[in-house]
């Protein structure tokens, strides 16, 4: 068991909760490419978690104005940090 919490880099559009910090995504992930930081919950209306590291440098290229939440986890992501993202669409890419 981790006594750390997992870092987390997000992007993409769309206001985002992130351990209980408001946030609008594009206008930070425009100037700083992309945040990371220790994920203790997350509240979004919609999250792709990526699970390569080269696909989430390269979704900069393709995104859409649409509130999506990008996530990579370079630790991977449990069932235990699973339960901490709250988001009415979690998909995989």
């Amino acid at each position: 068991m981790k006594n750390n919490p997992t870092i987390v880099l997000l992007h993409g559009y769309g206001p985002i909760s992130i351990n209980n910090e408001l946030l609008e995504l594009y206008p930070v992930t425009t100037s700083h490419g992309a945040i990371g930081f220790p994920l203790k919950s997350l509240r979004a209306e919609n999250v792709t978690i990526v699970t390569n590291i080269i696909n989430f440098w390269s979704l900069s290229k393709k995104l859409k104005p649409e509130n999506m939440c990008y996530l990579y986890a370079y630790d991977g992501l449990q069932d235990v940090e699973l339960e901490k993202i709250k988001a009415d669409n979690i998909q995989y890419l």
